[in-house]
């Protein structure tokens, strides 16, 4: 048995141990300010052991009966999802980013391929990532999701950003032959309904940033009616369109999935890091960490790794001084010429 429990614990993915582990400090804080009884407190510590149990057997694909499938665009917002919700739950995290990159072609194999080269060419990940750990998750969870059932329904989690947006519409593309009832729940305007008060503040726009605990209320309080046949072709539709484009980068505005060019936010990036000299006084190197954290924390609907992926285009094009070397973001400063 405790042989059994090492090897779950060892299998977890990193996002799922921080959210299980995040999970576990909350329910014990409240614990410890709670008068329950110490027969409660042992029913409540049973109840964590099973949700670790689980959550482990669901990494490691042991199939069980779930009544419904939850689809979101990410890991680390799955393993949020598999902490708030019970077990009858199944969870897919599809494993991309679907802001940048290229989409063309991709619910096609040349498409999917042509995605891979780009952002191995292109984004600084630790070795071999794209080839050993990247291209091996997509391709086993599109396989997860062609394996489903037709009886089971399915939602998948969006949100009010180009990355999930984008991924909503690849999502039920991938779905249509399925005649699975489809939902969609978009956690920011669901959050902005149910949490938008002094305690919580106003969601930004990723799934991801919901804890757990959020994500069950907001799923008990928004499941509604499925999308109709129209609503479906719709969207099918509309991932067609997007598919068709050779775009890099897209942006959600006005409700709408725009394609703009790679270098879209590149004065953006260069008026930061102007006002990031102005506050040093004299102008010097600062770690490109500091330069890209302070985009990506005004600006997230891009990924910190594109955004360090511009600014060493714009290193190579003169626009920066570099001292180290690129090889990931905290080996190296920058400072403008």
């Amino acid at each position: 048995m405790i042989e059994e429990i090492h090897k779950s614990i060892k299998d977890l993915s990193e996002s799922d141990a921080k959210n299980l582990l995040l999970s576990m400090m909350f329910r014990i804080k409240m614990m410890q300010e709670s008068k329950n009884s110490p027969e409660e407190i042992l029913e409540q510590l049973n109840s964590i052991y099973d949700r670790i149990i689980d959550v482990a057997q669901n990494e490691n694909h042991v199939e069980r009966d779930y009544s419904t499938v939850h689809i979101v665009c990410g890991e680390s917002p799955a393993g949020s999802l598999r902490v708030g919700l019970g077990h009858e739950n199944k969870i897919i995290g599809f494993p991309d980013f679907f802001a940048v990159g290229p989409i063309w072609e991709l619910h096609q194999e040349v498409g999917r391929k042509n995605r891979h080269e780009w952002l191995k060419d292109h984004l600084n990940y630790s070795d071999d990532y794209f080839e050993e750990v990247y291209e091996n998750r997509f391709s086993k969870t599109l396989a997860e999701i062609e394996r489903l059932n037709g009886e089971v329904p399915i939602v998948i989690w969006t949100a009010e950003n180009s990355n999930e947006q984008t991924g909503l519409r690849y999502l039920v593309y991938l779905l249509k032959e399925k005649k699975n009832d489809v939902f969609v729940i978009n956690t920011t305007l669901a959050f902005q309904e149910l949490f938008n008060t002094p305690e919580f503040g106003c969601l930004d726009i990723h799934t991801g940033e919901v804890n757990g605990e959020q994500l069950k209320k907001i799923y008990q309080a928004n499941l509604s009616a499925p999308l109709t046949d129209e609503d479906r072709t719709r969207f099918e539709r509309e991932w067609i369109e997007l598919s068709e484009s050779k775009g890099l980068v897209r942006i959600w505005e006005n409700h709408k999935i725009n394609n703009v060019t790679e270098g879209h936010f590149d004065d953006y990036i260069v008026n930061t890091a102007r006002k990031l000299h102005a506050m040093q006084g004299e102008k010097d190197f600062m770690k490109s960490a500091r330069l890209i954290g302070e985009i990506y924390g005004q600006y997230n609907q891009l990924g910190d790794a594109f955004i360090e992926y511009r600014v060493r285009s714009l290193i190579y094009k003169g626009v920066f001084e570099i001292k180290g070397i690129p090889k990931a973001i905290r080996y190296y400063s920058v400072k403008l010429r």
